[in-house]
């Protein structure tokens, strides 16, 4: 019996210690319903897949087009975030001196081996904009225009004609 009352807290403490509590975070990505389309370089482009999640005040859109006769990209993605939530026109780009922006866009064309990635940021260069006509917890109607280029600045994208409007 005094077996017992050594044993009978130990397994306890045993069965109550998980190590998979810090490794699996909660993931607040949703479906969207509706689409994400552009025209990027001349070429039509329209999403397959939309998810969205949001975190504090910004609202993150992904969209990815899946790339079934493209030998070395397997998807293409578009990612807006989007750091307000009202309607009006915003630049679209990145924290330059002297300037804060509310919208952020990213095109990645990813790479069927995963190390060839093509990431691109989107600029404002007096073209980038994002014209939100509705935005909610439940929905986001919107469009823009971007460019792009990468990091190193030798490869650009152009996206224009470019809309949103999902569903959460």
């Amino acid at each position: 019996m005094k077996l017992y009352y050594l044993l009978f807290p130990f397994l306890i403490l045993l069965s109550s210690c998980s190590s998979d509590e810090d490794s699996n975070p909660v993931n607040t990505e949703k479906t969207a319903t509706g689409f994400v389309r552009g025209t990027i370089n001349g070429s039509n482009w329209y999403s397959s897949e939309i998810t969205t999640s949001k975190s504090g005040n910004t609202r993150i859109v992904k969209a990815t087009q899946k790339l079934t006769n493209y030998h070395i990209f397997s998807s293409s993605v578009i990612e807006l975030k989007i750091s307000v939530s009202q309607t009006g026109k915003f630049g679209i780009g990145e924290n330059e001196p002297g300037f804060t922006y509310y919208v952020k866009a990213y095109y990645t064309l990813v790479s069927r081996s995963g190390t060839e990635d093509e990431n691109y940021k989107a600029y404002f260069d007096n073209i980038s904009f994002m014209t939100i006509n509705r935005i909610s917890d439940k929905d986001l109607d919107a469009s823009f225009n971007f460019n792009g280029r990468t990091d190193d600045s030798t490869k650009t994208i152009s996206l224009s004609s470019g809309s949103v409007l999902i569903d959460c």
